[in-house]
């Protein structure tokens, strides 16, 4: 800790060494009483944190186009949503096929709907959403429980117990996003209003590359992110650490100039950006972070692909890390990060479906952060 922080602090630790309090619990925070304590991520190599554990083959009598959005249950089993057939698979953990999930046989419609987000909940439902607010629910095998059509625009959704937690965009300038809360039957339960970004419009036109990442769900609730942030926060109360990754650099300005031009998009890459909050663990949050710079960038990697990656725990069981992954992960889950491989061929020699790479999460042996 730097001098001028300890020095500030020492009267509160020794108010709490008077009082024979633990020190955990008097952790100085220079913030107030309800700000999370700030912490370094200290930077570690890619292969200190995960190690390649398989290859996923994909049953080659399923034909799977982009993949766009993949999440897995306890089992390894993976869920994944073909972009280009707008379908989504459930692929057992040695790659037969399982299921089919078609948001159109369940909700019908004059147009096709636009799946956005899939994922396993509870271990034994799938849950589909759209950008336009459609949800429905599956059982494992395909079949249709129920289906609505909701709000809009729905960008994320997560699920902890027996409650869907989802987020919504930003409603105007000067606004935040908004949580709203579904039972498992689709009931709506209550409205959650998230304060607003700094910078309105880098967040109001920003899906990303991890589109229906912006929130994730864990024991101590859900966690949501806004691109300007740092860390991710609780949508609910406060959490007790935020992390700093040695890459991030604290964006000063909102975007400039008008869309799509070569203006908007230089302010956009100058600074590190929040992608997507990802429950690696059950009380492990990982937050992915693009437009890297090139000194904290490894030899050789494209700005393009080089993703940070910051892990924290929910529970302070391990100080807080960060690295730098040469590739930009598709999905990460009970302990696994996913990445999208090269196309294996069939028997024949056609092209065959991309490999699912899953590297194991090497959890960190430390006493967590003081």
């Amino acid at each position: 800790m730097p001098w001028k922080l300890l020095q500030a602090g020492s009267a509160r630790l020794l108010w709490c060494a008077m009082m024979a309090m633990p020190l955990a619990g008097c952790t100085w925070n220079a913030n107030g009483p309800n700000e999370p304590v700030e912490h370094a991520a200290e930077a570690v190599p890619f292969e200190d944190l995960f190690v390649l554990e398989d290859t996923l083959v994909l049953d080659p009598s399923v034909i799977v186009g982009f993949i766009w959005f993949l999440d897995a249950d306890v089992a390894g089993n993976v869920l994944i949503h073909d972009f280009q057939a707008n379908l989504v698979h459930m692929f057992a953990s040695t790659g037969g096929h399982m299921a089919t999930f078609d948001m159109d046989e369940c909700l019908p419609r004059d147009f096709d709907h636009v799946v956005h987000a899939v994922r396993v909940v509870d271990e034994g439902r799938v849950v589909l959403t759209t950008m336009e607010g459609a949800m429905v629910v599956f059982d494992r095998s395909g079949g249709c429980l129920i289906a609505k059509q909701l709000t809009s625009p729905l960008l994320a959704f997560c699920s902890r117990g027996d409650s869907l937690f989802t987020f919504l965009g930003l409603q105007g300038r000067g606004t935040g996003s908004t949580v709203e809360v579904y039972s498992m039957d689709l009931e709506f339960q209550r409205k959650i209003p998230l304060p607003p970004p700094q910078f309105h419009r880098l967040t109001a036109g920003n899906l990303g590359f991890t589109g229906g990442r912006q929130m994730d769900c864990f024991p101590d609730g859900p966690y949501f992110k806004y691109p300007e942030f740092m860390d991710a926060s609780p949508v609910y109360g406060h959490g007790a650490i935020r992390s700093r990754p040695e890459f991030f650099v604290e964006r000063d300005r909102d975007l400039d100039g008008e869309p799509l031009t070569p203006e908007r998009r230089a302010s956009k890459e100058a600074f590190p950006e929040l992608g997507g909050i990802y429950a690696l663990e059950d009380d492990t949050r990982m937050m992915l972070f693009y437009n890297i710079r090139e000194e904290h960038r490894p030899n050789g990697a494209l700005k393009r692909w080089a993703t940070g990656i910051s892990i924290v725990s929910n529970s302070n069981s391990f100080s807080s890390v960060s690295t730098i992954s040469p590739k930009r992960p598709l999905a990460a889950r009970h302990g696994v990060l996913y990445f999208v491989g090269d196309n294996v061929p069939n028997e024949d020699g056609d092209v065959g479906n991309q490999a699912i790479l899953r590297y194991r999460f090497k959890r960190p042996v430390s006493s967590g952060n003081d």
